[in-house]
């Protein structure tokens, strides 16, 4: 039996946001956020999604990977009742429109952000920042939330963000802190001192210089095995559905990452490889706490329904997929793990061990 850790951590080194590019990243937004508080945008910025719960993966598009997309919340100072989601929308984009900085940087307004283009920040890699305006929601919708059955030290934090359809802008609750708080929580159980200590040994010079010690070093810049694995996961996913030109049926990266936290929620330090293995039979047999009456429920919001909008192929398609991740993590023998690896994950590592290192034609049901 040969430790397939290894070989998926391997597989990860260059597809994970650096510190480099984390730091380089946080330095940015908050930049921004000083300039909006100039300008008059009292506000508070925050990364969420991906960024915010240290599951940042390269993208994978039509083959190739691409810039890193970074989501951050720009939470402004305004009391809803008092506003409209046209206003904090347009009144951010503005500010950042009237900047000689960000202005050249700024790309087409998106539904619910405006995006920032940061090209080539470090060794030829860029990032784009999805600013996303949003204000704090109100007291009765986190009340609702609340009877719902959520703890309301996870409610808390949920915002209104704004939602842009064609010329009208209306709201949208969201509660992307308060998922990052729940699953950070359950990441932690599967983090050991001694896996600070060894990322704390590989950062660069510079920042283990600026942090005298494993203690001072930002949360952010250590992974857990739970990280890890929903970084498997979801690269893993990309290449199988862009391969299967299904790239816009993929399963949405809060829909990955709340089904494997939950599906560990209960364990300690747990490998990566028993995670990835754990949420592969738990969802198959549908004994996730969050998998209920055909529904995959937000664990910050029980009356959210994160596969509502989903086909019954699209499911299908999910479905064959996390089969064949299942495989994938099956098989026996270290060298053609190896192979699946640089094949089917990264064709950056392991080159050295096939005479031809190439991509081979994906299996069934890779195939259309």
């Amino acid at each position: 039996m040969f430790n397939r850790d290894r070989e998926i951590l391997a597989s990860l080194s260059d597809l994970d946001l650096s510190p480099t590019m984390e730091k380089n990243a946080r330095d940015k937004y908050a930049a921004l956020s000083s300039y909006l508080d100039e300008k008059g945008l009292d506000s508070d910025f925050y990364p969420q999604g991906s960024f915010l719960i240290g599951t940042t993966i390269r993208p994978y598009r039509n083959g190739k990977d691409h810039d890193y997309d970074l989501d951050v919340l720009a939470i402004l100072k305004r009391n809803k009742i008092e506003t409209n989601a046209r206003k904090v929308k347009n009144d951010v984009g503005n500010c950042i429109k009237e900047s000689n900085i960000y202005s050249d940087k700024l790309e087409k307004e998106d539904r619910n952000c405006w995006t920032l283009k940061y090209a080539e920040v470090s060794k030829g890699i860029g990032f784009s920042l999805d600013v996303i305006p949003s204000v704090d929601e109100t007291i009765s919708v986190k009340q609702d939330i609340v009877l719902s059955g959520v703890p309301y030290s996870q409610v808390e934090k949920t915002i209104a963000i704004t939602d842009k359809k064609v010329d009208t802008y209306d709201w949208l609750t969201s509660n992307p802190l308060g998922f990052g708080d729940w699953f950070i929580e359950i990441s932690n159980r599967h983090l050991t001192d001694k896996m600070k200590i060894e990322q704390y040994n590989n950062l660069p010079g510079d920042m283990r210089m600026e942090f005298a010690s494993v203690e001072e070093i930002p949360t952010y810049y250590y992974k857990s095995n739970l990280q890890r694995a929903v970084q498997f996961i979801k690269r893993h996913r990309d290449i199988y559905y862009d391969r299967s030109k299904l790239i816009n049926e993929k399963p949405a990266s809060i829909l990955i990452s709340a089904l494997v936290a939950d599906s560990v929620k209960d364990e300690y330090f747990l490998s990566v490889s028993d995670i990835v293995n754990i949420f592969i039979v738990s969802f198959i047999n549908k004994n996730i706490s969050i998998m209920k009456d055909g529904k995959i429920l937000n664990p910050v919001d029980l009356r959210e329904n994160l596969i509502e909008q989903y086909t019954e192929n699209r499911l299908n398609n999910m479905t064959r997929w996390i089969l064949e991740l299942n495989k994938f993590m099956n098989v026996e023998d270290r060298r053609e793990f190896q192979q699946n690896i640089h094949n089917d994950i990264n064709t950056r590592v392991f080159t050295k061990a096939f005479e031809n290192p190439t991509i081979v034609t994906p299996t069934k049901p890779w195939r259309n």
